[in-house]
């Protein structure tokens, strides 16, 4: 669903000799070319459309397209036709016009047949020009044949030149194809295969990037990289018809509610109400049914946007942080602006997601009348745009049946600059009167969606359920038994205590007949050197540092060095997790057991097997002792290194204090066990709770860990739990995936439901502070934060992004803060198996799973991967970063475990 619906004003109507569908029209910002008699030329100021046009005559055929060069002075307007195409000079026919003299014009071409399109190259020395199957590439200042460009097997439709790469050129066709063509070389640089099962038939370049976008007939939109070596992949995918048709379905509930009439409220059964009502209803709807336009992609256009960046402040050297990164993912995007038979729609180019829309049925605000009245646009048959400010656009449409041409003023959507925003993120950041947060969410309003923030000043609120405690209950020592006691039982002299153990104490200490006698009472340490108490030792220079770093500075891992199989037989890998200190690496399987390797990964790895089901996930503690696994049999479990059992075991939902002395938890009704299987568990507040989610609901447990064994009953455990608060989500079944941070204090959590929405829940003040509907096509199965690791830090405003996957979608990186998606990451093929995502510790790289046996690495900056990492033997399940090295370990569907290095 769009954000909003687009601000539109009506500025001038034209009349032209005949229907201008199919006609090429042009647009720079300046000036407005439009047929103005069948065989002639109009050029309008777009700053006078009242004013008489300049009228250029030179052709004898009806006028099929027309083009303007990308020089501002001087301005090009090249005019084409069956019998001629020319090239006009504005300023100088003005000249020639307002001294009385005759306009003339350089014909380039002769003879060359019917022209669909026209284009000129960057430089404005070539035009290209599409007739029937081929591409013409004439000399824009005199009559010469640089080239013909011929293969594609239908009519061209398009053909532009890149402006990042002035010699290429890319031509669309009838025939699904695009071809990319370099002229100085006179060689075909790609040929596509077919891609759609409509026709090619609009095309516009990303002035900003190397990228691309073609329209087809049935309303799909496709961006194309133009990189050197990617291939010319496809990155993004918009299905245009379909937020149309949503639009348009939304647009007809409003309608039927504001005709609805009252509604009559029964009591009585089904069989004794009246339907008749409704059956009339439904016949006046059958009657009323309207044709609907089509959703063909007619026009094209990338808006510009400038860059923003301004200089920061001076700060210390050591106060300083690289916050380009952040800076570049939260700039202001350009739109990609669509043009429909019967719509127009506003992109962000970044997300592909729809910003507004505007529905040509509706009626729009204009300027040239007195009385302030609307006009409607009949359908469009053409387009012509064109950027005139950062915020506005202009927009030619011609009309698909009627003589006419309507301009038409774009106002983009608002968006915040990016200094201001940054700004305001960093005073949000460091709030003291963050009292008011708590106050205003704690008495039951939401809050503002600015003050929702993963790094929060905002102090624990009174009543906070992050202040819960669990406090084991010692047992009474010996000598606090004896002083309990009554006075009468105090023991007389001379009487005889009977049955009481005599020497079968708790602990009889030693004689000391065993040991060796002293030789020496004391002996003073004479070899220590003056001054050495006083001043520690400094570290020499060739020492090694204290502190390791993550080398922020280094690229992507793409190099196998080792794999391994974790288990004898195949066995599904359903999670990987690397140790906070980077030592050691924890794999969920399948198999009911979960394995625990040591880096480097050499030889074969602890097994903690206990449950009995799979394991689906497993969480190190931020201390890296303890590992939590979760599984199948609706238990989970916290083991230690190198133990055969674990330390604890949740098997009930408030508490294990019931427990036997047979370890055995006793039933109670206040006290079930899980409903249904556990399946995502991790620790949270730094090691202080853990997280956990069944069905649709999200627990917080206080804990507490005793390592202490009995000697005979060492399955009994001394640890303890209990439940402090719990969190549903209403509209959801079952939650998927959720996410928190360990690594640092945080009150932030995030679900992700069955119902295709994330929730935000502030565990500080113990509600739910925002939804994020329809995140994705499909429910997410996977959430990532951008958590870094203890060897890399970030400014404070990278810690807000979040990353979401989902089945048959893309890859979404979000704002926490302006609650906006800012990046869109595809290529990777994701349409059965929830498979896993990683976010590197520099922030930089995202990592990510794939059913075509291969995992994928994307630059956070751009929407394209930078490297395929294949070789694997199925699909690839989940990922994971190593905190302290740049490097990657995958898991498959099969049980192998593959270690990429940075080459």
């Amino acid at each position: 669903m769009c954000e909003a619906k687009m601000s539109l004003t009506h500025e001038f109507t034209i009349r032209t000799p005949f229907p201008p569908s199919h006609i090429q029209l042009a647009c720079n910002g300046t000036y407005l070319a439009l047929p103005f008699v069948r065989t002639s030329v109009g050029v309008w100021s777009v700053q006078k459309l009242t004013c008489k046009p300049l009228e250029l005559e030179g052709h004898r055929q009806k006028i099929s397209s027309l083009c303007f060069g990308h020089g501002p002075s001087p301005t090009l307007l090249c005019s084409s036709a069956e019998d001629y195409i020319i090239v006009w000079n504005i300023e100088r026919a003005r000249i020639a016009f307002e001294a009385g003299q005759q306009i003339r014009g350089q014909v380039i071409g002769q003879v060359l047949g019917h022209v669909q399109y026209c284009c000129f190259s960057p430089d404005d020395q070539q035009v290209a020009v599409c007739v029937d199957r081929e591409v013409q590439i004439l000399n824009s200042q005199e009559e010469k044949l640089y080239a013909s460009l011929e293969g594609h097997d239908a009519i061209v439709t398009c053909a532009e030149f890149c402006p990042h790469y002035t010699s290429t050129l890319v031509t669309v066709s009838e025939d699904r194809t695009f071809k990319v063509w370099d002229i100085s070389e006179s060689t075909v640089i790609y040929k596509s295969s077919i891609i759609s099962s409509s026709p090619f038939i609009s095309l516009t370049m990303n002035p900003q990037t190397e990228q691309f976008a073609v329209g087809t007939a049935d309303g799909q939109v496709r961006v194309f990289d133009l990189t050197d070596g990617n291939g010319f992949r496809c990155l993004h995918h918009l299905d245009v018809s379909k937020v149309v048709s949503r639009e348009r379905e939304e647009r007809e509930q409003k309608v039927d509610m504001a005709a609805k009439g009252p509604v009559t409220i029964s009591s009585r059964p089904s069989w004794q109400r009246n339907e008749m009502p409704q059956v009339q209803t439904d016949l006046r709807l059958d009657d009323t049914t309207e044709s609907e336009a089509g959703c063909a992609i007619l026009g094209l256009y990338y808006t510009y946007q400038p860059s923003s960046h301004k200089p920061s402040a001076k700060t210390l050297p050591f106060l300083k942080q690289d916050d380009s990164l952040v800076k570049d993912l939260l700039t202001d995007s350009s739109m990609l602006v669509v043009g429909t038979t019967g719509s127009l729609l506003q992109v962000n180019a970044k997300t592909i997601e729809p910003c507004s829309y505007f529905d040509f049925q509706d009626p729009i605000g204009s300027l040239d009348d007195l009385d302030g009245s609307s006009r409607c646009i009949s359908l469009a048959g053409s387009f012509a745009f064109s950027q005139q400010t950062v915020s506005e656009t202009w927009c030619v449409v011609g009309s698909l049946f009627q003589n006419v041409v309507n301009v038409l003023r774009v106002s983009h959507p608002t968006q915040k600059d990016v200094a201001k925003l940054s700004h305001d993120m960093s005073a949000l950041s460091v709030r003291e009167d963050s009292d008011r947060l708590v106050t205003s969410m704690g008495s039951g309003d939401v809050g503002t969606d600015a003050e929702i923030t993963v790094l929060s000043s905002a102090p624990l609120h009174a009543n906070s359920p992050l202040r819960a405690e669990l406090v084991p209950k010692l047992k009474e020592s010996q000598e606090n038994r004896k002083g309990s006691g009554t006075k009468g039982s105090a023991k007389k002299k001379g009487q005889v205590m009977d049955n009481q153990p005599l020497t079968f104490k708790t602990k009889v200490k030693s004689s000391g007949y065993t040991e060796s006698p002293r030789k020496a009472m004391f002996q003073p340490k004479t070899s220590m050197s003056k001054g050495s108490s006083s001043s520690p030792s400094l570290p020499s220079k060739t020492s090694k540092p204290l502190v390791k770093e993550y080398p922020m500075e280094s690229k992507a891992p793409s190099q196998l060095q080792s794999k391994l199989d974790v288990a004898e037989k195949p066995t599904a890998i359903n999670g990987l997790k690397f140790s906070a200190n980077g030592q050691y690496l924890a794999c969920a399987l399948a198999n009911q057991s979960a394995q625990i390797f040591k880096m480097p990964l050499t030889g074969k790895g602890d097994t903690c097997s206990g449950h009995n089901g799979g394991v689906n996930s497993v969480h190190w503690s931020h201390d890296s002792k303890w590992l939590l696994m979760t599984s199948d049999d609706r238990t989970m479990s916290v083991w230690g290194k190198g133990q055969s059992d674990p330390i604890m075991k949740l098997c009930t939902v408030s508490n294990n204090f019931g427990v036997d002395s047979e370890g055995k938890q006793k039933t109670d009704k206040d006290n079930p066990p899980f409903p249904k299987e556990i399946k995502h568990a991790q620790f949270y507040y730094m090691d202080r709770f853990i997280l956990l989610t069944c069905g649709n609901a999200l627990y917080l447990y206080k804990y507490h860990l005793d390592s202490s064994k009995q000697d005979i009953k060492r399955y009994v455990t001394n640890s303890r739990y209990k439940l402090v608060k719990s969190f549903q989500m209403e509209k959801a079944q079952n939650i998927t995936t959720f996410t928190a941070i360990n690594g640092f204090h945080s009150y932030i959590v995030m679900c992700a439901g069955s119902n295709k929405t994330v929730e935000v829940f502030d565990l500080n003040v113990g509600k739910s502070v925002r939804v994020l509907a329809d995140a994705h096509t499909r429910p997410v199965h996977v959430i990532c934060q951008n958590e870094g690791s203890a060897y890399a830090s970030h400014p404070p405003d990278a810690y807000d992004l979040f990353l979401t996957a989902a089945t048959t979608d893309c890859i979404k990186l979000w704002d926490l803060r302006t609650n906006r998606c800012v990046r869109r990451y595809e290529g990777h093929m994701n349409r059965a198996h929830p498979c896993g995502l990683a976010l590197s510790p520099c922030s930089k790289f995202i990592a990510s799973g794939a059913e075509d046996r291969s995992a994928y690495i994307f630059d956070i900056r751009s929407g394209t991967y930078l490297h395929k990492l294949g070789g694997h033997t199925d699909v690839v399940t989940d990922v994971s970063f190593h905190p302290l090295y740049p490097q990657l370990v995958t898991g498959t569907l099969d049980g192998k475990i593959r270690l990429f290095v940075n080459g």
